[in-house]
């Protein structure tokens, strides 16, 4: 039935949308106005909004608007599509010509909405949430323009109605308590527990009944209760509940009540100003405070005009099918407009005599006119010049961008490389352009949401949406510093932690029977598209992000794209730590050609820690080499906030300055609360700063902006690997269709509304496709099914691209050999240990070439496995740069154990070469604070890299002091297992020299052990240990030479030269990737900046480094002699 109904609509849709914008032609000028009204555009202000009248037919003038108040979120609600016309009073121009003393007239509505509802006799008024201006557009046609008809009083005898039905809305916006969702409230009663709203309201009538609406909040841990008096004479009372005191317990009651009262008992007929006062009643204990929303206050009126405009409803009218009006305070140049359909105003004939106006009209449903003075009336204001667009006649697209205009040009940037790499549909909207067609030109964010409706059934079929810009809670800039660049959705919750949230999901819901997306009770919504945004605040931070995503689709091969990090917090009775090892096994099991690597943080040791209590160096250690070597998906399960995960704070902004990780940045899933909060204008999450740290932290996150529970994450975090894994035509989905999948599957109320992804909806995650299999794993010593310590292996495959085996596949293999999995216990620091299976300790870790789509390598299993016979797990990962593409594969059904009984001999340990940085280094050179370590290894019978014996494990040791297990940093060189290199980060490094020393094993057990030392400035940028030329004197060329202390970084290093008299005769700027802590630059073959040689002599040469990590910078300065 669900099918049907989407069918449905899709033709209607098509039949009533399919039609150009009218802002597709012509020129367009905006208009805006605040209240409701009769407006004028005179000959001046045609010309300052950007049109000369004197160049005009005012026949064809034409102005047009959009929908009144908000937009409505159910889609099946009826809206206006684009523009549409209104009709207007021009003032003269009989002569086709717009002259000095001819107007304009039309009336225009403000942006809020209210309605009198005929059933319940009162008004309904709704506060406009996004904007305080409506919008209207004025364009000279090709054809005339809407003019307002006059319609004739009706000829008869009818009832006379003099009175009308009036409302006064009051509200003020100054608090919203949680930061998140979109009631705001006003007043606050604390110290000063009165207040006193004054009405203007004269003429209102004695003898009847007035209405006054009061939505007031409280917050008090005791029963406490607002009065209210009506010019000093109390009218009722409000009784607040109490609340609990608790963390995430709602925040405050809020109480709506309808109080009528005697309009004679309160003295309102005689008076011109009504006073509303509020006294709250505080609790007698604990914190209590009130707040006012808002006040509606309905009266009956005598039917005149006041001041120059008066807008009339009448509930009296509808007691007889035609009434006659009767309105007094009229001038005789007076007129009345029938302003029912606000698009179809109609000039209403009327009969003034001594300053009394009559007229009659049928009255079977309540109608709304305005009386006017005909003089001083207000003006629009001017907006400017509108851009001719047409979002209504997009082609179809797999992905549009909706972006604010500052970050247009970055976003033309991110659809060039979707359309370019990825082969996608693009286009892009800016939020103006949106607003414009879909909102009358009105910041709504349902307009967002129509937008994208109407491209996915229109014959579209989007499939992604990128919101390119920070939204906020803040919709209409009550702070100063607010910025709402792409808004966002908010709940209508405000005052529970656990129920308020924001949320992207709204501009997915699509189909005819959503939108409204109810939260008590709850209705759950499905996505039809992928939704994702990049809360961006800056063009620089625009740009940092848009080259991240450029980076990482630059086929970054390596094994990190097949490692996937599960981190946990402690505490909870092991609840995190629990969930997160399900998710893991889980993923071993289905799908063993990926690794699962385990961070519980209990199953490290924890210190005192004066910030947040508690801390573990080590496990932060852990976190940051593990991202910096490489994974595709960090998942953390556990308590966070916006700037940290757990209380040990693991991860925050200070670790993220470790998480160096680019080009190879991962996709982050948190399953904590309100880490990835991007909607408060006061702060800057981790989650943001992650993804717009240039050449660090994430590439995108799915992650919670409100607080959550433990028990809907793992149902959402559980869905999410379930569908990751799913194929369309043997490619890995993009990130959006994998969230979207996620979130149908885990539809929990409003408990996982407020998960989103920060990132690109189109972003594919770097996972290899397509498969590796392994033909033999062959015990080559004994020939036995199982390999032995000291048994050498050999082993073959082939590449299979869908299905179908590729001998034409070219490029390099990775191999790792797991031994059994080992079962590990935490400590037991909060609750009892915890017992789970890690799959760390590797028998081999090597590289092998790939020729015509084959392979084969072979190794030695060392002699510290773990002599019990059990299966161990082969992976592979194969990369090849002119196929363009990765695979990875995996045997899961080897078994490993027990010794060979002639495996040879051997009593010679591993040559260990030592460095700090890079192999340029050399023994008491210079290092950063932050640095590795560099050991290049071999052995006849290759390097162990087994951790089950812990002595004989590749171990690093810091000053005698701080030792480091370093093994699984270890690979061998293709296709040469005797040889390899590992590369260890070493940080935080201290001022000083320093005693650096390595251990290692053969596979035969044999000892190495070497030393170096080296010392750390305590200058924190750059710095320069040495410069030199050589040859030096220069008689035909030579290369300039330096070290310094910032190996591994991308630095700009500028050469300058002077002569003896102090002139630059050479300036030269160069980018070095990756630098060696001695670098050679270009040879210089002794010319100026003309390439003219340069006459023997003395000169200066100048270096100037800078970080580009940092930008840290530091110069020196040495001789070079020219002879010639």
């Amino acid at each position: 039935m669900k099918r049907f109904l989407i069918i449905l609509f899709l033709l209607g849709a098509i039949d009533a949308l399919g039609q150009p914008s009218v802002l597709s032609t012509g020129n367009w000028y905006k208009l805006s106005v605040e209240e409701d009204g009769i407006y004028k555009i005179d000959y001046d202000l045609l010309k300052k909004s950007g049109i000369n009248p004197d160049l005009i037919n005012p026949n064809n003038i034409q102005i047009y608007g959009g929908v009144n108040g908000m937009l409505p979120q159910p889609i099946s609600t009826p809206r206006i599509n684009d523009l549409k016309e209104l009709a207007i009073h021009l003032a003269g121009a009989s002569d086709n010509k717009f002259n000095r003393e001819d107007y304009i007239l039309f009336y225009g509505q403000g942006p809020d909405a209210y309605q009198l509802q005929a059933g319940k006799g009162i008004f309904q008024y709704q506060n406009n949430l996004y904007s305080d201006k409506n919008f209207y557009f004025i364009t000279i046609g090709e054809t005339a323009g809407k003019r307002i008809a006059e319609v004739p009083s009706l000829a008869g005898v009818f009832p006379i109605v003099d009175e009308y039905d009036h409302f006064g809305y009051y509200e003020l916006e100054k608090v919203n308590e949680l930061h998140s969702g979109r009631d705001w409230f006003g007043e606050i009663f604390d110290s000063k527990t009165e207040n006193t709203i004054r009405f203007e309201i004269p003429g209102i009538l004695d003898g009847t009944s007035i209405k006054l609406v009061s939505n007031v909040m409280g917050q008090s841990f005791a029963e406490s209760s607002f009065q209210l008096f009506f010019n000093d004479v109390l009218i009722g009372e409000q009784r607040m509940d109490p609340i609990v005191n608790s963390q995430y317990a709602i925040k405050g009651i809020e109480r709506t009540d309808t109080l009528t009262f005697s309009a004679t008992i309160v003295g309102a007929p005689s008076k011109t100003n009504q006073d509303i006062k509020l006294k709250f009643n505080k609790a007698a204990s604990g914190r209590s405070v009130g707040y006012l929303d808002y006040l509606l206050v309905q009266s009956k009126r005598r039917l005149a005009l006041y001041g120059d405009q008066t807008i009339f409803h009448s509930l009296k009218s509808l007691t007889q099918p035609s009434t006659t009006f009767s309105i007094t305070s009229m001038p005789t140049d007076g007129f009345v407009w029938d302003i029912t359909d606000s698009f179809e105003g109609k000039i209403q004939q009327i009969n003034i005599q001594t300053g009394v106006g009559r007229f009659s009209a049928s009255s079977t449903v309540i109608k709304k006119y305005i009386v006017s003075s005909n003089k001083n009336y207000p003006t629009p204001k001017t907006e400017g010049e509108v851009t001719n667009q047409n979002l209504h006649g997009l082609p179809p697209l797999d992905l549009l961008i909706v972006t604010a205009p500052e970050f247009l040009a970055e976003a033309q940037r991110l659809a060039s490389l979707r359309q370019s790499n990825n082969s996608l549909r693009v286009s892009i909207a800016t939020t103006t352009e949106i607003y414009n067609e879909f909102s009358g030109g009105k910041q709504d964010v349902t307009a967002i949401r129509d937008a994208a409706q109407y491209l996915y059934f229109n014959g579209n079929g989007i499939k992604s949406l990128l919101l390119f810009g920070r939204g906020s809670y803040d919709y209409k800039n009550y702070f100063t510093y607010n910025k709402n660049f792409v808004p966002i959705y908010e709940s209508r919750n405000s005052l529970s932690p656990l129920e308020t949230y924001s949320s992207d999901d709204y501009f997915g819901f699509l189909e005819n029977n959503e939108g409204n997306w109810g939260e008590n009770p709850p209705e759950n919504h499905t996505l039809d598209i992928g939704v994702g945004r990049l809360p961006v605040k800056s063009i620089e931070e625009a740009a940092t992000i848009v080259d991240k995503l450029i980076q990482y689709e630059n086929k970054n091969w390596g094994e990190w794209r097949k490692e996937i990090l599960f981190v946990a917090d402690d505490g909870d009775f092991n609840i995190h730590q629990g969930q997160a090892d399900q998710l893991a096994e889980d993923l071993e099991f289905d799908h063993p050609e990926f690794n699962t690597k385990k961070i519980y943080i209990d199953a490290f040791k924890q210190i005192k820690s004066n910030t947040s209590g508690q801390a573990s160096p080590q496990a932060v250690s852990e976190l940051n080499n593990n991202v910096r070597k490489g994974v595709t998906i960090v998942n953390y399960t556990g308590h966070g906030g916006e700037q940290q995960w757990m209380q040990e704070r693991i991860f925050d902004q200070i670790t993220l300055d470790k998480w160096t990780t680019a080009p190879h940045y991962p996709l982050l899933i948190t399953a904590t609360c309100e880490f990835g909060r991007n909607d408060d204008p006061g702060l800057i999450s981790t989650a943001e700063l992650s993804l717009f740290r240039k050449k660090a932290g994430a590439i995108g996150m799915l992650t919670t902006a409100r607080p959550v529970n433990s028990s809907t994450n793992f149902t959402l975090n559980n869905a999410f690997y379930q569908s990751l894994f799913i194929k369309d035509q043997n490619q890995f989905r993009n990130i959006g269709a994998i969230l979207r999948d996620t979130k149908n599957t885990s539809l929990s109320g409003v408990a996982n509304r407020n998960f989103s992804l920060l990132g690109d909806p189109s972003m594919k995650i770097a996972l290899p496709s397509a498969e590796v299999k392994i033909s033999e794993v062959k015990n080559l010593t004994s020939g036995s099914d199982t390999l032995k310590a000291l048994s050498k292996v050999r082993v073959k495959g082939s590449i299979f691209i869908n299905g179908v085996q590729d001998a034409g596949y070219n490029g390099i293999l990775n191999a790792t050999f797991f031994d059994k999995p080992t079962n590990e216990e935490t400590k037991g620091d909060e609750n009892l240990p915890f017992t789970f299976k890690s799959r760390e300790n590797a028998a081999f870790r090597g590289a092998a070439t790939i020729r015509n789509g084959l392979f084969e390598f072979e190794f030695i299993t060392p002699s510290s496995v773990d002599p019990a016979v059990a299966v161990g797990k082969l992976g592979v990962y194969a990369f090849s740069n002119s196929n363009a593409s990765d695979v990875t594969g995996v045997v899961s059904n080897v078994k490993i154990g027990g010794l060979e009984k002639n495996p040879g001999s051997d009593t010679k340990g591993p040559s260990i070469e030592l460095f700090v940085g890079d192999s340029t280094f050399v023994d008491g050179g210079i290092a950063g604070t932050n640095s590795r370590i560099v050991a290049i290894l071999s052995d006849e019978n290759g390097i162990n890299t087994s951790t089950f014996i812990a002595e004989k494990a590749i171990i690093a040791t810091l000053d005698d002091s701080l030792s480091f297990v370093i093994s699984k940093y270890y690979q061998s060189d293709i296709d040469n297992y005797k040889h390899g290199k590992v590369i260890f980060p070493i940080d935080d490094l201290k001022p000083g020299e320093h005693h650096l020393s390595l251990k290692a094993s053969d596979t035969y057990g044999n000892t190495s052990t070497t030393s170096i030392t080296f010392s750390v400035s305590d200058e924190s940028g750059i710095r320069i240990e040495q410069l030199l030329n050589y040859p030096n004197p220069v008689f035909e060329s030579t290369t300039f030479h330096f070290k310094h202390n910032r190996s591994g970084e991308d630095i700009e290093a500028g050469i300058t030269i002077f002569d003896r008299l102090g002139q630059t005769v050479l300036s030269s700027t160069y980018q070095i990737t990756n630098s060696s802590y001695q670098v050679d630059l270009p040879v210089w073959e002794a010319t100026n900046s003309s390439g003219i040689k340069l006459g023997a002599g003395l000169y200066l040469l100048k270096l100037s480094l800078r970080s580009l990590l940092d930008g840290s910078k530091n110069e020196k300065i040495t001789k070079v002699i020219i002879a010639n």
